[in-house]
């Protein structure tokens, strides 16, 4: 009996009602999500206070001010991007904008800090919409940008579930992933980009609901996912390094999709990558013209142009080196920008005899400018070789001491089961919270597989790749908080639990349908 509910929960389908009921419950539903989640906002600091990530700077780049934001101004007005000024008290206007091209170009500037150097330059478009909304660039906010997202993947990731008709487990899941403190914080509660990698989960979670409930859908939509999915994931990759793995959570779900051939299911796989790598191709191509464009306006104008080098993402060896720190206590590694530059200093100089300042405590590690005017400080991690010394200092530990990151590794799974935040149901200032460790996901996926109910296996599982920041790279200052597997494992256990409880309704309804 058990199995048989869990492997469709077919008794919560009548609830879904039919023609204007059906309709109305998805209206509903989308109203009060996007109600619900608009009087959240005011709350939302509060309700995140504890679930924060203090892991990276995002945006903030060791300040309290985006360095990112000192160029919307000309990308706002003009479409220049990188293109910022020294100047303050700035006119925002177009005209504004020409004025400071014209009259103040030796204070133009295309670096500031190293907010473009370090990739991830998406970042910037989510400055547009609140500048075109309030038709400024004073003062631009990624607020708009972030609140808009995570509401429309909540209302999505409801219709998905409301068009398989599953509206209770739809409106369980929304409930808790809505309710997430940490998501809520970061969405509406801090100017930084840290809620994106749930925001991207979720519409991809949403996309892929009829083909993970083996739902009869069409040929168009069957391929439009993988295509749309690979195209938003190199998206949002632009803006954060951590929503690509939820890449795998989608080739899994090509792979397992029921109802076609092997020969298509690898055509999906294909799709998927395909637009995934042409998408982040596209972005890298746009990103290069708009930069040769600033280059040619600044170089123009008499300001002074970046020549130095830049990264698309993040730099990898240099995050896998101190994210070690978070359990090594033997090889010297430490969650500490300076542990990294200061061993490879020592390497670099006995090896290679190259001349670099000492790395100072406490201080950015700066070793002279890429430019004659000393505008654009080079840091640690351009200094030549560094990603080869650091790279092969961590693969040499690891082939030389397996289980020492062996180690590493399952203290690190054992934090993303241990470190979750609290399952909740928030509305306003208040909230209900449910009892939830993430160690339920082992019994309930294990549960889900004995009763054949491969849907919300599927579905449970689909989260699991937010974790592996946490996994392979540093695990902690709020980087477990990524996963969200846990809301959706109470949202399994919550409409299993009203399955059951519509048992006796539901053998009246068999009755009636005898009767009839």
């Amino acid at each position: 009996m058990l199995a048989r509910l869990l492997r469709g929960l077919p008794l919560q389908r009548r609830l879904a009602g039919h023609g204007p009921v059906r309709l109305a419950v998805l209206l509903c539903g989308m109203t009060l999500i996007v109600v619900w989640q608009y009087g959240m906002e005011p709350y939302a600091a509060r309700q995140g206070d504890a679930w924060r990530l203090e892991a990276s700077s995002g945006l903030m780049e060791q300040t309290r001010y985006p360095r990112m934001a000192r160029f919307v101004y000309f990308y706002h007005y003009l479409g220049l991007f990188p293109v910022a000024t020294e100047r303050e008290g700035l006119e925002y206007s177009e005209a504004g904008a020409r004025r400071e091209l014209a009259e103040h170009g030796d204070e133009l500037v295309m670096e500031w800090g190293h907010a473009i150097r370090g990739g991830d330059l998406g970042k910037v478009l989510l400055y547009l919409p609140g500048a075109a909304l309030t038709g400024t660039a004073e003062s631009p906010s990624v607020g708009l940008a972030n609140r808009v997202a995570f509401t429309a993947a909540l209302v999505g990731l409801f219709a998905a579930f409301w068009w398989v008709r599953q509206p209770v487990l739809g409106g369980l899941a929304v409930a808790f992933l809505g309710s997430n403190p940490f998501q809520l914080y970061e969405v509406c509660g801090n100017e930084n980009v840290f809620g994106w990698p749930i925001t991207t989960c979720l519409a991809v979670l949403a996309l892929h609901v009829p083909l993970l409930a083996r739902r009869r859908v069409s040929r168009l939509y069957l391929w439009a996912v993988p295509i749309a999915t690979g195209l938003l994931l190199a998206t949002t990759r632009q803006i954060r390094s951590e929503t690509a793995p939820v890449l795998a959570s989608s080739l899994v779900c090509c792979l397992l999709v029921g109802g076609v051939r092997w020969r298509t299911r690898v055509g999906l796989v294909v799709a998927l990558l395909a637009a995934f790598a042409g998408g982040s191709r596209g972005w890298r191509a746009y990103f290069g013209h708009k930069f040769e464009e600033a280059r040619a306006a600044v170089a123009s104008a008499g300001g002074h142009v970046y020549t130095g080098p830049r990264d698309h993402y993040h730099a990898f060896w240099h995050a896998v080196w101190c994210g070690l720190g978070d359990f090594d206590r033997k090889h010297g590694y430490a969650w500490n920008d300076m542990s990294a530059a200061r061993y490879a200093h020592g390497v670099i100089t006995e090896r290679f005899g190259l001349e670099l300042p000492p790395v100072e405590e406490g201080v950015v590690y700066h070793w002279g400018t890429w430019d004659a005017a000393g505008k654009y400080y080079r840091t640690h991690s351009e200094i030549p070789h560094y990603a080869e010394v650091l790279r092969e200092k961590i693969v040499g530990d690891i082939r030389g001491d397996p289980l020492w990151y062996l180690g590493i590794l399952a203290r690190r799974v054992w934090r993303v089961l241990r470190e979750t935040t609290p399952v909740r149901v928030s509305v306003g200032v208040g909230w209900l919270t449910v009892p939830m460790h993430g160690l339920m996901l082992l019994p309930v996926l294990g549960v889900l597989v004995w009763a054949r109910s491969w849907m919300l296996a599927k579905l449970v599982c689909f989260p699991l790749p937010l974790s592996l920041t946490a996994v392979l790279i540093y695990s902690g200052d709020g980087t477990c908080f990524y996963s969200c597997y846990h809301l959706l494992v109470a949202a399994v256990v919550g409409a299993a639990a009203v399955e059951l409880g519509l048992l006796p309704l539901g053998r009246s309804w068999r009755i009636r349908g005898r009767e009839g």
